[in-house]
Protein backbone atom coordinates (compact mmCIF):
# COMPACT_ATOMS: atom_id res chain seq x y z
CA UNK A 1 0.00 0.00 0.00
CA UNK A 2 2.16 3.00 -1.20
CA UNK A 3 2.32 6.45 0.89
CA UNK A 4 -0.49 5.25 3.28
CA UNK A 5 1.84 7.20 6.05
CA UNK A 6 0.27 10.55 4.35
CA UNK A 7 -2.92 9.93 5.42
CA UNK A 8 -1.77 9.09 9.44
CA UNK A 9 -1.37 12.34 10.97
CA UNK A 10 0.24 10.81 14.22
CA UNK A 11 2.79 8.12 15.15
CA UNK A 12 -0.59 6.72 17.53
CA UNK A 13 -2.83 7.20 13.87
CA UNK A 14 0.22 5.06 12.04
CA UNK A 15 0.97 2.69 14.65
CA UNK A 16 -3.03 1.94 14.86
CA UNK A 17 -3.35 1.41 11.58
CA UNK A 18 -0.59 -1.68 11.44
CA UNK A 19 -2.60 -3.59 14.12
CA UNK A 20 -3.66 -6.67 12.83
CA UNK A 21 -2.29 -5.81 9.62
CA UNK A 22 -0.08 -8.24 7.50
CA UNK A 23 1.98 -5.07 6.24
CA UNK A 24 5.35 -4.79 7.96
CA UNK A 25 4.47 -7.57 9.77
CA UNK A 26 7.29 -9.91 10.75
CA UNK A 27 5.92 -12.46 13.08
CA UNK A 28 2.71 -14.62 12.68
CA UNK A 29 0.99 -15.71 15.81
CA UNK A 30 -1.66 -18.93 15.46
CA UNK A 31 -3.80 -18.44 18.70
CA UNK A 32 -6.38 -20.49 19.91
CA UNK A 33 -7.20 -24.14 19.43
CA UNK A 34 -8.38 -26.38 16.78
CA UNK A 35 -10.78 -24.63 14.39
CA UNK A 36 -11.62 -21.86 16.45
CA UNK A 37 -7.52 -21.28 16.00
CA UNK A 38 -7.02 -18.11 14.42
CA UNK A 39 -3.29 -16.34 12.31
CA UNK A 40 -3.25 -13.06 13.76
CA UNK A 41 -0.33 -10.96 11.96
CA UNK A 42 2.22 -8.53 13.89
CA UNK A 43 5.47 -6.61 14.17
CA UNK A 44 8.44 -7.58 16.74
CA UNK A 45 9.43 -3.98 17.27
CA UNK A 46 6.01 -2.93 18.55
CA UNK A 47 5.35 -5.86 20.98
CA UNK A 48 8.82 -6.00 22.46
CA UNK A 49 7.59 -1.96 23.41
CA UNK A 50 5.07 -2.96 25.09
CA UNK A 51 5.46 -6.58 26.54
CA UNK A 52 8.98 -7.78 28.65
CA UNK A 53 7.77 -10.87 27.58
CA UNK A 54 7.60 -10.24 24.30
CA UNK A 55 11.04 -8.62 24.05
CA UNK A 56 12.42 -11.68 25.67
CA UNK A 57 10.84 -13.55 23.47
CA UNK A 58 12.02 -11.74 20.42
CA UNK A 59 15.43 -10.04 21.49
CA UNK A 60 16.72 -12.15 24.51
CA UNK A 61 19.32 -15.05 24.92
CA UNK A 62 17.06 -17.60 23.87
CA UNK A 63 14.97 -15.69 21.21
CA UNK A 64 12.59 -17.98 18.89
CA UNK A 65 13.61 -17.96 15.57
CA UNK A 66 10.20 -19.08 14.12
CA UNK A 67 8.07 -16.63 11.92
CA UNK A 68 5.11 -18.29 13.32
CA UNK A 69 4.34 -18.74 17.03
CA UNK A 70 1.37 -20.98 18.41
CA UNK A 71 -0.31 -19.56 21.22
CA UNK A 72 -2.98 -22.47 22.40
CA UNK A 73 -3.83 -21.27 25.81
CA UNK A 74 -4.50 -18.42 24.38
CA UNK A 75 -8.20 -17.10 23.12
CA UNK A 76 -7.95 -15.67 19.79
CA UNK A 77 -10.56 -12.19 20.87
CA UNK A 78 -8.63 -12.01 24.01
CA UNK A 79 -4.73 -11.74 21.96
CA UNK A 80 -6.42 -9.28 20.07
CA UNK A 81 -7.28 -6.70 22.50
CA UNK A 82 -4.12 -7.05 23.85
CA UNK A 83 -2.27 -6.35 20.80
CA UNK A 84 -4.89 -3.39 19.80
CA UNK A 85 -3.47 -2.20 23.29
CA UNK A 86 0.12 -2.41 22.36
CA UNK A 87 -0.54 -0.67 19.43
CA UNK A 88 -2.86 1.86 20.26
CA UNK A 89 -3.45 2.21 23.79
CA UNK A 90 -7.17 1.64 22.80
CA UNK A 91 -9.12 -0.67 25.46
CA UNK A 92 -11.61 -2.96 24.21
CA UNK A 93 -13.07 -5.44 26.36
CA UNK A 94 -16.36 -6.25 27.43
CA UNK A 95 -18.10 -8.92 29.97
CA UNK A 96 -17.44 -11.50 27.85
CA UNK A 97 -13.66 -10.98 27.55
CA UNK A 98 -12.35 -9.31 30.51
CA UNK A 99 -11.38 -12.20 32.16
CA UNK A 100 -9.42 -14.17 29.09
CA UNK A 101 -8.49 -10.51 28.33
CA UNK A 102 -7.03 -10.25 32.26
CA UNK A 103 -5.27 -13.84 32.00
CA UNK A 104 -3.76 -12.29 28.52
CA UNK A 105 -2.59 -9.18 30.04
CA UNK A 106 -0.89 -10.78 33.07
CA UNK A 107 0.85 -13.57 30.85
CA UNK A 108 2.94 -11.30 29.08
CA UNK A 109 3.13 -8.57 31.51
CA UNK A 110 1.32 -5.29 30.29
CA UNK A 111 0.38 -4.34 33.76
CA UNK A 112 -1.55 -1.43 32.63
CA UNK A 113 -4.05 -3.43 30.25
CA UNK A 114 -4.52 -5.68 33.53
CA UNK A 115 -5.47 -2.63 35.32
CA UNK A 116 -8.05 -1.65 32.78
CA UNK A 117 -9.34 -5.28 33.38
CA UNK A 118 -9.87 -5.01 36.99
CA UNK A 119 -11.49 -1.65 36.93
CA UNK A 120 -14.19 -2.78 34.65
CA UNK A 121 -14.75 -5.60 36.18
CA UNK A 122 -15.33 -3.67 39.37
CA UNK A 123 -17.57 -1.39 37.74
CA UNK A 124 -19.73 -4.00 35.09
CA UNK A 125 -19.97 -6.57 37.71
CA UNK A 126 -24.08 -8.00 38.27
CA UNK A 127 -25.97 -10.87 39.98
CA UNK A 128 -26.19 -11.59 35.85
CA UNK A 129 -23.17 -11.90 34.98
CA UNK A 130 -21.24 -13.08 38.15
CA UNK A 131 -21.58 -16.89 37.23
CA UNK A 132 -20.27 -16.04 33.74
CA UNK A 133 -17.31 -14.38 34.73
CA UNK A 134 -16.55 -16.77 37.25
CA UNK A 135 -16.19 -19.96 34.92
CA UNK A 136 -14.38 -17.59 32.57
CA UNK A 137 -11.75 -17.10 35.60
CA UNK A 138 -11.91 -20.98 36.42
CA UNK A 139 -10.58 -21.61 32.93
CA UNK A 140 -7.23 -19.24 33.19
CA UNK A 141 -4.60 -21.27 33.47
CA UNK A 142 -2.67 -18.54 35.12
CA UNK A 143 -3.25 -17.60 38.30
CA UNK A 144 -4.94 -14.30 37.97
CA UNK A 145 -5.21 -12.87 41.44
CA UNK A 146 -7.99 -13.69 44.06
CA UNK A 147 -9.54 -10.30 44.00
CA UNK A 148 -11.37 -10.88 40.79
CA UNK A 149 -13.00 -14.11 41.98
CA UNK A 150 -14.04 -12.74 45.52
CA UNK A 151 -15.66 -9.62 43.36
CA UNK A 152 -17.42 -12.60 41.75
CA UNK A 153 -18.45 -14.21 44.74
CA UNK A 154 -19.50 -11.59 47.21
CA UNK A 155 -21.62 -10.39 44.36
CA UNK A 156 -23.33 -14.01 43.72
CA UNK A 157 -23.56 -13.99 48.22
CA UNK A 158 -25.28 -10.31 48.12
CA UNK A 159 -27.97 -11.34 45.14
CA UNK A 160 -27.95 -15.09 44.94
CA UNK A 161 -31.35 -15.92 43.33
CA UNK A 162 -30.65 -13.06 40.85
CA UNK A 163 -27.11 -14.74 39.90
CA UNK A 164 -28.81 -18.81 39.70
CA UNK A 165 -31.60 -17.13 37.81
CA UNK A 166 -29.15 -15.67 35.21
CA UNK A 167 -29.02 -17.88 32.22
CA UNK A 168 -25.17 -18.25 32.85
CA UNK A 169 -25.54 -20.28 35.71
CA UNK A 170 -26.69 -23.52 34.12
CA UNK A 171 -23.23 -23.28 31.90
CA UNK A 172 -21.06 -23.31 34.88
CA UNK A 173 -18.88 -26.30 35.64
CA UNK A 174 -18.93 -28.81 38.15
CA UNK A 175 -16.11 -27.14 40.20
CA UNK A 176 -17.25 -23.90 39.96
CA UNK A 177 -20.41 -24.87 41.22
CA UNK A 178 -18.94 -26.84 44.09
CA UNK A 179 -16.91 -23.49 44.88
CA UNK A 180 -20.40 -21.64 45.33
CA UNK A 181 -22.22 -24.33 47.14
CA UNK A 182 -19.23 -24.91 49.96
CA UNK A 183 -20.10 -20.98 50.74
CA UNK A 184 -22.39 -20.57 53.92
CA UNK A 185 -22.71 -16.90 53.64
CA UNK A 186 -25.63 -17.24 50.30
CA UNK A 187 -28.63 -15.07 50.32
CA UNK A 188 -31.08 -17.94 49.91
CA UNK A 189 -33.04 -20.86 51.05
CA UNK A 190 -31.38 -23.95 50.72
CA UNK A 191 -34.69 -25.70 48.58
CA UNK A 192 -34.52 -22.64 46.16
CA UNK A 193 -30.58 -22.98 45.70
CA UNK A 194 -31.22 -27.06 45.25
CA UNK A 195 -33.87 -26.37 42.64
CA UNK A 196 -31.34 -24.55 41.07
CA UNK A 197 -28.58 -27.38 41.22
CA UNK A 198 -31.43 -29.15 39.96
CA UNK A 199 -31.64 -27.03 36.59
CA UNK A 200 -27.98 -27.36 36.23
CA UNK A 201 -27.76 -31.03 36.34
CA UNK A 202 -30.57 -31.31 33.68
CA UNK A 203 -28.22 -28.97 31.19
CA UNK A 204 -25.08 -30.77 32.33
CA UNK A 205 -27.00 -34.01 31.21
CA UNK A 206 -27.81 -32.15 27.99
CA UNK A 207 -24.29 -31.37 27.15
CA UNK A 208 -23.52 -34.92 27.77
CA UNK A 209 -25.91 -36.17 25.81
CA UNK A 210 -27.21 -38.14 28.55
CA UNK A 211 -30.97 -39.09 28.75
CA UNK A 212 -32.45 -36.60 32.14
CA UNK A 213 -33.55 -39.09 34.23
CA UNK A 214 -32.75 -38.63 38.03
CA UNK A 215 -30.20 -41.63 37.95
CA UNK A 216 -28.11 -39.63 35.69
CA UNK A 217 -28.83 -35.79 37.25
CA UNK A 218 -27.32 -37.81 40.38
CA UNK A 219 -24.30 -38.97 38.21
CA UNK A 220 -23.39 -35.54 36.84
CA UNK A 221 -23.91 -33.59 40.20
CA UNK A 222 -21.58 -35.95 41.96
CA UNK A 223 -19.58 -34.50 44.67
CA UNK A 224 -22.05 -31.36 44.48
CA UNK A 225 -25.24 -33.39 46.07
CA UNK A 226 -23.36 -33.57 49.24
CA UNK A 227 -22.89 -29.82 49.48
CA UNK A 228 -26.72 -29.24 49.48
CA UNK A 229 -27.90 -28.91 53.04
CA UNK A 230 -31.24 -30.72 53.12
CA UNK A 231 -31.34 -30.40 56.92
CA UNK A 232 -32.13 -26.71 56.51
CA UNK A 233 -34.94 -27.44 54.53
CA UNK A 234 -38.73 -28.03 55.55
CA UNK A 235 -40.40 -31.16 54.53
CA UNK A 236 -43.21 -28.64 53.09
CA UNK A 237 -40.17 -27.19 50.83
CA UNK A 238 -38.79 -29.95 49.93
CA UNK A 239 -41.71 -31.24 48.62
CA UNK A 240 -43.35 -28.29 46.86
CA UNK A 241 -40.10 -28.21 45.14
CA UNK A 242 -40.56 -31.54 43.59
CA UNK A 243 -37.55 -32.29 44.70
CA UNK A 244 -38.23 -35.68 45.45
CA UNK A 245 -37.83 -36.33 41.83
CA UNK A 246 -33.75 -37.33 42.80
CA UNK A 247 -33.10 -40.45 43.99
CA UNK A 248 -30.81 -40.29 47.02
Amino acid sequence: MYNWQATKSSVKERFAFLFNNELLSDVRFVVGKGRQAQRIPAHKFVLAAGSAVFDAMFNGGMATTSAEIELPDVEPAAFLALLRFLYSDEVQIGPETVMTTLYTAKKYAVPALEAHCVEFLTKHLRADNAFMLLTQMQACVLNIGKYSQILCLDTIDKSTMDAISAEGFTDIDLDTLCAVLERDTLGIRESRLFAAVVRWAEAECQRQQLPVTAENKQKVLGKALSLIRFPLMTIEEFAAGNLLSMKF
